[in-house]
């Protein structure tokens, strides 16, 4: 397998990691917020609102991570199967799977929206590219 689609299954793994992490982490913020705030299970059985800040943080970011990341996975799979990876689309996709870490960073922490913004804005832009990159892949152009 050559390592620009290793670079690019690392990327996928990474990815599905944090979800994993970010999985936990909101289950954990929500066990904490129910002991501490004295949350019913009513109060949340249909939604989240009744949550403090911090839990509905972390229950907004795994959302997240079920949302752009997904063309992530596509775009590899199809890498994978069409034989049509190259070291620029490996690299596309590392660059977003740490965008998304450093959004999931700003997104649980300080929450500043227009940081937040630009760190999402570079990740789709990174994720663009490494459809683009997977086009001239295809193509045989790369």
């Amino acid at each position: 397998m050559p390592i620009d689609l290793k670079l690019s299954l690392i990327a996928v793994f990474f990815q599905v990691a944090l979800t994993f992490y970010a999985a936990i982490s909101t289950a954990l913020a929500r066990l904490r917020a129910i002991k501490e705030h004295d949350i019913r299970l009513a109060d949340v059985a249909l939604n989240s609102r009744a949550y403090p800040d911090a839990a509905l943080k972390h229950g907004n970011n795994l959302s997240n991570q079920f949302e752009f990341p997904v063309l992530l996975y596509v775009a590899v799979v199809l890498a994978l199967v069409l034989e049509a990876s190259s070291m620029p689309f490996a690299l596309a996709c590392l660059g977003y799977v740490v965008t998304r870490l450093h959004h999931r960073i700003v997104h649980v922490t300080a929450n500043d929206v227009r940081h937040r913004f630009v760190v999402f804005l570079v990740g789709i832009i990174l994720l663009a590219l490494a459809w683009a990159f997977l086009l001239l892949g295809i193509f045989n152009v790369l």
